[in-house]
């Protein structure tokens, strides 16, 4: 096999994740990729846009999003080529968005090496980043495998999936690569601690990497539906009838996520531990980690005065936020809604939307499903 080249390497970024726990900033017209929320002007986006550049070339990185999210989109992906930005019709989760951007990049190079990253993590060692990249796109290139990075735990976190490790397969340049044992899916508390105490498990990032020609080998061994709907729409990409064909198709296909439907069933599948920083940014007091704290650890985006209170978490850009006797508080202030949330009930906030949706008669729940791809994992 010829060795591979930054020209064969494709970067999908997934750019529509609703980021429901970090609400009342987030919405369906507000996804968390688009904010910036380590106190910059840089979005969570922007910065992965950044971090592609430095493992592929501009023409090869392709951006989907929900059609709702087009204008916002385009603004702040100025650098990504504007056929390479894809929209989605409505929301299907990861697998039919990840199989569409596939299709265009197919056309482009059917020997490349794709690289799927969602657009709101960030990621503080961008060097080591991109060598972890590099690595997995060449092992995936050599062993025409799937290669994924895997977190190492920082607490037994319930809301990612797990990673259990195997044996070590190989080495590239002093980086360890294992086989994947199995993947869990969000386990309870117990469980993840105990997780972590083997030691043998890591968080699953949702960062994947494989042969373009691999994946669709993939959907249509175990999800033959989705690969037959991705090949009708492969059939009328360049013609007039492009939108509206691809629109209906898309439409019709069933919801579900590349780990349920290929990842947790793939017998070749390696991962690479990777310690870069890594930061899903999916709850406040994640958020907050990367925000300065005062003498009593409450972590504060805009003004806050505090007597005998710590630990708290205050996002409130355009208020003063004064507090007294407080503990462990979560505390957002937006233009339209406040949130008031124990620290230790952050991953709560996302039922906490489910109970606004059903009060308000399903209004807000539909707002919420006008369309874009989910960066989470659901059946």
């Amino acid at each position: 096999m010829s060795e591979l080249t930054k020209d064969k390497i494709f970067v999908l970024i997934m750019a529509g994740g609703r980021g429901t726990r970090l609400w009342p900033l987030t919405s369906a017209s507000r996804p968390k990729a688009f904010l910036s929320l380590d106190g910059t002007s840089v979005s969570l986006l922007q910065r992965t846009i950044s971090r592609s550049l430095l493992i592929a070339n501009p023409e090869n990185i392709f951006v989907v999003a929900g059609r709702i999210h087009e204008e916002e989109l385009r603004e702040q992906a100025h650098e990504i080529v504007q056929e390479n930005i894809l929209l989605e019709p409505v929301g299907r989760s990861t697998l039919p968005c990840i199989g569409l951007a596939g299709l265009h990049i197919r056309l482009r190079d059917d020997s490349s090496v794709m690289v799927v990253l969602p657009g709101e993590q960030l990621i503080q060692n961008e060097a080591e980043f991109q060598n972890l990249i590099e690595c997995a796109a060449e092992t995936a290139w050599e062993h025409r495998c799937i290669v994924t990075l895997g977190i190492r735990p920082a607490n037994p976190a319930t809301r990612f999936g797990y990673i259990q490790l195997g044996d070590e397969v190989t080495r590239k340049n002093g980086t360890q690569i294992f086989k994947v044992r199995g993947f869990t899916e969000k386990p309870d508390e117990q469980r993840a601690s105990e997780f972590i105490s083997s030691g043998k498990y890591l968080w699953n990032s949702g960062i994947f990497i494989w042969p373009t020609s691999l994946l669709f080998e993939m959907i249509s061994r175990f999800a033959p539906d989705i690969y037959e709907a991705l090949s009708d729409i492969d059939d009328v990409i360049g013609t007039l009838m492009e939108d509206e064909i691809a629109e209906q198709i898309y439409s019709n296909m069933r919801s579900i996520s590349i780990d349920y439907a290929i990842m947790e069933r793939a017998e070749d599948v390696l991962v690479i531990p990777a310690d870069v920083g890594w930061n899903d940014m999916g709850t406040w007091p994640e958020v907050a980690e990367v925000w300065e704290k005062d003498s009593q650890s409450n972590a504060c985006f805009g003004r806050h005065v505090g007597m005998d209170s710590a630990g708290c978490v205050i996002y409130s850009p355009d208020k003063l936020v004064a507090t007294v006797g407080l503990r462990d508080l979560i505390v957002v202030e937006t233009s339209d809604a406040l949130l008031l949330c124990a620290k230790d009930c952050a991953d709560d906030v996302r039922e906490l939307i489910e109970r606004l949706r059903e009060e308000q008669g399903g209004k807000e729940g539909a707002r919420e499903e006008q369309g874009h791809c989910e960066i989470k994992n659901e059946k």
